[in-house]
């Protein structure tokens, strides 16, 4: 996945297809599930909404879903795991929320609030390529273990 911004305008590339905003869930759902031969109807069907309803979730008319339908349209969708957490990103962005598959760890983790408030106080001190580096730093280590 590569993200790319200009000014307003940002731009994800994924395997080889580029989603760009306003309505970037909605884009990204229509082309998956272009992608993958469903019409709107059955993918509507499948999510049990109404045509309507999902055309306007497709459109940006109306918010993207909870999480619970994402991890459905997830599902039918195929969607890698990648995939996933972007399209999580992105529907919690159209939603104007926090990725809504974080508050409850965050909620439950003393860590997780601890290190996020560090990374808050760095940036409000203009230290942000601090936070940045040690969330990179974070992130290697995360990834060393799968």
């Amino acid at each position: 996945m590569v993200k790319c911004t200009h000014g307003s305008i940002h731009a994800v590339v994924i395997e080889g297809v580029v989603f760009v905003n306003p309505n970037r869930f909605g884009d990204f759902v229509v082309e998956k599930r272009k992608n993958r031969g469903l019409s709107l109807r059955r993918m509507a069907d499948l999510l049990e909404l109404s045509p309507a309803y999902w055309s306007d979730i497709e459109k940006g008319r109306r918010n993207p879903p909870a999480l619970p339908k994402l991890m459905e349209i997830a599902q039918l969708l195929g969607l890698s795991q990648e995939e996933t957490d972007f399209m999580i990103d992105i529907a919690s962005q159209d939603r104007d929320e926090i990725p809504m598959d974080l508050p409850d760890y965050i909620k439950e983790s003393d860590l997780a609030r601890i290190a996020l408030r560090k990374a808050r106080k760095k940036g409000e001190q203009g230290s942000s390529e601090v936070a940045d580096r040690a969330w990179k730093e974070f992130i290697r280590a995360l990834d060393v273990d799968e």
